[in-house]
């Protein structure tokens, strides 16, 4: 990559594990029923963002033996199946999960999904939604409407 220009693709981030992208896919398909998500892309994750980043997919290759899904909500989710939890900021807790197949992305998970991409929007004043012709132009290098 010269100077980090070239665009990552999903399938780039999960090259050779077909689990970690088929979960992916099933995440971005409950996501894309949401207005105003937007995926970006790096080199070591997938998030998605509302007016802020809700949702992140990576994989931890040698560390831990799944696919982790940092879902970022205002309070701590109490589950045994967060992993961790941190509290990077006030209002917002990041709940870690390990997710080891595309049936682990069930209708828990999708509920917490569409309570973070609830959260995921500025509070404080009212914003105007662009119509959709108009959303793609807005995003930042990396980004895309999902």
């Amino acid at each position: 990559m010269a100077g980090g220009s070239e665009a990552v693709t999903p399938e780039e981030v999960f090259d050779g594990d077909p689990v970690a992208l088929a979960i992916h896919d099933e995440i971005r398909r409950t996501l894309l029923l949401l207005d105003g998500v937007r995926g970006r892309v790096s080199r070591s994750q997938v998030g998605f963002r509302r007016d802020r980043a809700f949702a992140m997919l990576w994989c931890p290759g040698r560390y831990v033996a799944s696919d982790v899904l940092s879902v970022a909500l205002p309070r701590a989710l109490q589950s045994a199946r967060v992993k961790q939890v941190v509290h990077p900021s006030a209002g917002t807790w990041m709940n870690h999960l390990e997710l080891r197949d595309v049936a682990d992305v069930d209708d828990e998970v999708r509920g917490w999904l569409v309570e973070a991409w609830a959260a995921a929007t500025v509070t404080g004043h009212s914003k105007v939604e662009r119509p959709a012709s108009s959303r793609a132009t807005g995003t930042r290098k990396g980004e895309h409407d999902t």
